[in-house]
């Protein structure tokens, strides 16, 4: 379905403007067209809204003096390119729900490096986002209620039924975990470049384990839900 589909008339939003986790709980129904993998990461002009601001804050760092570079170009640089979306989807009528969060963050993070005269902490947002989902997710495993298996439920609107099922229970455990390790690894190789304040590594770090980590994560969570529910 193209990004621009209208919302249905009984108010649920389209499938098309559901992403992450939901939109793969979604489509292991297998009712809907599209490649779910795509979907679930916001499309084409998703992915570039996600890759661009710190594509372009890198590249313009790096060319204007890299290790040194010119920080407070690159930042202003790359919230212009997130805001550029943001227009973009409002110009067109498209959802701007992953838009405005990416300029908030985007902008957020600048204004924080700004404010504190310290570039490194343009990342420092992004590195408190990665630790409380990572805490999130894994504190919803100790308790008994695995968020993927909470999303997925809600995203085919089962709601908790999963739960009955003691072999759901321990799949959304594992995949939840999964995603608890990625946001883990993030954490493990950024906090430390944080702390001696190394900009253009973190840059380049935040690029490497951004999308290209999110992508296998969330291509075998969704083998692994697709799996889950062509048993039944």
């Amino acid at each position: 379905m193209s990004e621009n589909a209208a919302t249905p008339r009984d108010g649920k939003k389209s499938p098309s403007e559901k992403s992450g986790l939901a939109a793969l709980g979604e489509s292991s129904t297998g009712q809907i067209g599209g490649h779910p993998l795509l979907r679930a990461m916001g499309g084409i002009l998703g992915i570039a809204e996600t890759v661009l601001p710190g594509f372009v804050f890198l590249v313009v760092y790096a060319v204007s003096g890299f290790p040194v570079g010119m920080p407070w170009l690159a930042l202003g640089l790359s919230v212009a390119v997130s805001a550029c979306f943001t227009a973009w989807r409002l110009i067109r009528r498209q959802p701007v729900t992953q838009a405005i969060a990416g300029l908030l963050a985007v902008g957020g993070s600048a204004a924080l490096a700004l404010w504190s005269n310290r570039p490194e902490n343009n990342f420092l947002i992004g590195i408190f986002t990665n630790a409380g989902y990572g805490l999130a997710f894994l504190v919803s495993v100790v308790v008994g209620w695995p968020l993927v298996g909470v999303v997925v439920g809600y995203a085919r609107q089962e709601g908790t039924t999963w739960r009955k099922l003691r072999h759901h229970r321990r799949v959304f455990s594992g995949v939840t975990l999964m995603w608890v390790g990625m946001f883990a690894l993030r954490l493990a190789v950024e906090v430390p470049l944080f702390l001696v304040g190394d900009v253009g590594a973190l840059a380049v770090t935040k690029l490497a384990l951004g999308l290209p980590l999110y992508v296998p994560v969330l291509a075998l969570s969704w083998l692994i839900i697709r799996s889950l529910y062509r048993e039944k």
